[in-house]
């Protein structure tokens, strides 16, 4: 870690509780999402705490992706995978919904989801 980083990180360290009670963003969702290629797609994701992580389960036409979320009930990182295709995910919190980003490994583009209720 650089220096520089240290002053800022060991402050937010001590006005952080060592360990904060986390929200639970646990649910359903149905998605509507845009591809890197700009094409369109809706599927659903259902989202369950699993320890401290999060069990993140897409179903996507006839077909399953899995993948492990880390936060809380403001911002999940998601990495997921299936059969030979792997990437990563950024979600926040707007209200009810959930919006983010989402890549493929080694992808030089981002798709967009939108996330809401069921």
């Amino acid at each position: 870690m650089h220096r520089r980083w240290l002053g800022p990180v060991a402050a937010a360290a001590m006005l952080t509780p060592a360990f904060p009670a986390l929200a639970d963003p646990s649910g359903t969702y149905g998605i509507d999402g845009v591809n890197p290629d700009g094409t369109t797609y809706e599927a659903s994701v259902l989202v369950s705490k699993v320890g401290d992580t999060f069990s993140v389960t897409y179903s996507l036409d006839d077909r399953k992706v899995m993948g492990t979320a880390i936060g809380d009930d403001d911002v999940l990182a998601i990495g997921y995978g299936e059969a030979g295709d792997s990437g990563v995910a950024l979600m926040y919190r707007d209200g009810q919904r959930w919006q983010g980003v989402w890549s493929y490994l080694g992808a030089k583009q981002l798709g967009t989801e939108e996330w809401q209720p069921r």
